[in-house]
């Protein structure tokens, strides 16, 4: 027993020894590395049990019923027997072998140590990500910058569903309007309602509604997730349509009354992480956005930052991109994919403002990224050794690796290629941004 409570002292010192560090830093905002942590500094992983009633979750529609418990934790985080329901998720992930799900509380609960509470989580399985950190590492990095709103709340745990190991997951929340979380208010007025917005080029399947529940400007498509469907009206949906057409206006004609109508610390923020980590969806889906704001003030602004595990070199259909230097970490990618970006990194406001907010950034919170990257494949190394035993992925193609992360088969090996390629990137985009 003495020898377990000096443990836990030694532990304690070295928590507010570090805080007292992180305090005095003047350029240090804390959101995501929070010192308290179940995941650093000797905290233990957590396990998070997933009891369903033992119907199998077979889809991405159907709840299943089911009771939730956290444990391997400290005392604060751990609860036992939460009533949920749980169903799939995800899109092209919801087809590979480890599957992402969606959890559904009864009540708003807070997890692990986040701030807020809510109904809705998600279970992130990174299963083409052989890191299993492509995503941690962009919202942790997001979590730092203050352009943005707020960044993605992320957790590593070990699944279990039914008593049976599933694998390391990463809990997060999932992308609303809420309290922590997505920052807007609805209202019947169009003109006065504030909007949640994601780009994604799958909004013309399924069952979306042109005009009320996704709108089409220049063959992009924008699908509203906020107000919800009991308050939006196809005025709103053309309000928001004729204001992003008026942004991408002013963005073309690279006319600098564009900062008029988009919040451009944002969008610096956005930009940035999602060209660093050579983000493969930013052209294509996941890229969320809101309007917010009054009169003069309303504004199109970025975030949150969402969807990396193909970033960071790990799909293969980069490469048909030569020009773009494919999956490697040479080459512009989100200002070339992205056609906002590519508009406006010709204004010569915006591209002067990512310059001096990259240099800034590369020598702490990037730096810190990678850091915490390495601490954590070092610190649980056992942990994300067991995943790639329950799913033994390591020298085998998982879509889209390209034939380089293929032929690494460790756990360290792929977090090394993680971090050379983010350490090579920084490089690349000095010469972009401040030697062109």
């Amino acid at each position: 027993m003495k020898k377990y409570f000096v443990l836990a002292f030694v532990v304690a010192v070295l928590v507010a020894a570090w805080v007292l560090h992180r305090a005095s830093r003047d350029d240090y905002t804390p959101y995501i590395q929070v010192p308290t942590s179940p995941m650093g500094l000797g905290f233990p992983f957590p396990a998070l049990h997933i009891d369903t009633d033992q119907r199998p979750i077979a889809n991405r529609i159907d709840w299943v019923d089911a009771a939730v418990s956290m444990d391997n934790t400290i005392e604060a985080y751990s609860f036992e027997n939460i009533a949920a329901q749980i169903r799939g998720r995800g899109n092209s992930s919801w087809g590979l072998p480890k599957r992402p799900y969606r959890l559904r509380f009864e009540e708003a609960r807070t997890m692990l140590c986040s701030d807020h509470a809510a109904r809705n989580w998600t279970l992130i399985a990174n299963h083409s990500d052989k890191t299993l950190m492509r995503n941690y590492a962009a919202y942790y990095l997001a979590g730092m910058l203050d352009g943005m709103d707020f960044a993605p709340y992320a957790r590593f745990v070990d699944l279990y569903i039914n008593g049976l190991y599933q694998g390391v997951y990463m809990l997060c929340i999932q992308p609303e309007v809420g309290p922590g979380r997505v920052r807007a208010q609805g209202h019947a007025d169009p003109y006065i309602s504030e909007y949640f917005i994601q780009f994604d080029h799958r909004q013309v399947e399924g069952d979306a509604v042109r005009g009320l529940d996704f709108v089409t400007v220049n063959s992009r498509h924008y699908q509203i997730r906020y107000p919800r469907s009991s308050v939006r009206t196809e005025s709103h949906a053309e309000y928001v349509r004729r204001f992003i057409a008026n942004a991408e206006a002013h963005m073309f004609r690279q006319d600098e009354a564009v900062f008029d109508l988009i919040c451009k610390d944002s969008f610096v923020d956005f930009y940035l992480v999602q060209e660093l980590f050579k983000n493969q969806d930013v052209g294509f889906s996941s890229v969320f956005m809101t309007i917010t704001g009054q009169g003069n003030e309303r504004r199109l602004v970025m975030g949150p930052v969402w969807d990396f595990d193909i970033s960071a070199g790990n799909a293969y259909y980069q490469g048909q991109h030569a020009y773009q230097g494919g999956y490697s970490p040479q080459g512009i990618w989100a200002a070339s994919v992205n056609i906002w970006f590519r508009a406006l990194m010709q204004i010569p406001a915006f591209r002067e403002a990512v310059a001096e907010r990259w240099q800034r950034i590369r020598d702490t919170y990037v730096r810190q990224t990678i850091e915490r990257v390495d601490f954590l494949a070092e610190v649980y190394a056992d942990n994300f050794e067991r995943n790639f035993e329950r799913w033994p992925i390591m020298g085998r193609y998982i879509w889209p690796n390209p034939r380089n992360i293929v032929a690494i088969d460790t756990f360290r090996g792929q977090v090394d290629f993680l971090i050379h390629f983010l350490e090579e990137r920084i490089l690349w985009m000095d010469g972009f941004l401040i030697n062109p």
